[in-house]
C-alpha cells in the first residue's frame, strides 16, 4: 500500500496590507494551484477564500512600503500585521 502526500505551494505577497476581499481578513499569501497540481481552485490563506486580496493601503509600493504619511499627510489603516516587513 502506498501512500501518497501533497505539498501545497504558496506565494507569498509582497504587500502586507493585503486583506480578502470577502472577510477583511489580513492575507499573506495565496495558494497557487498551478504549481503544485492541485485540481481545485487557487484560494488566500489563511481565510481560503477564491476571492481577491485587496490593500488596505492606498499608498504602497514595493519600493517605499507605506507612503501614507509622505503621500497622503496621514494614515488611515493600522499597522501591517506582525511578521510582515513594512516595506
Amino acid at each position: 500500500m502506498r501512500t501518497h502526500t501533497r505539498t501545497h505551494v504558496y506565494v507569498s505577497f509582497a504587500n502586507p496590507y493585503l486583506v480578502c476581499d470577502l472577510c477583511r481578513q489580513p492575507v499573506p499569501r495565496w495558494h497557487n494551484n498551478d504549481k503544485c497540481g492541485c485540481s481545485e481552485e487557487c484560494w488566500l490563506d489563511p481565510c481560503s477564500h477564491n476571492a481577491e486580496a485587496v490593500s488596505v493601503c492606498p499608498s504602497w509600493s514595493p519600493v517605499d512600503g507605506c507612503t501614507c504619511r509622505e503621500v497622503l499627510g496621514s494614515v488611515d489603516h493600522g499597522p501591517a500585521p506582525a511578521g510582515h516587513p513594512a516595506a
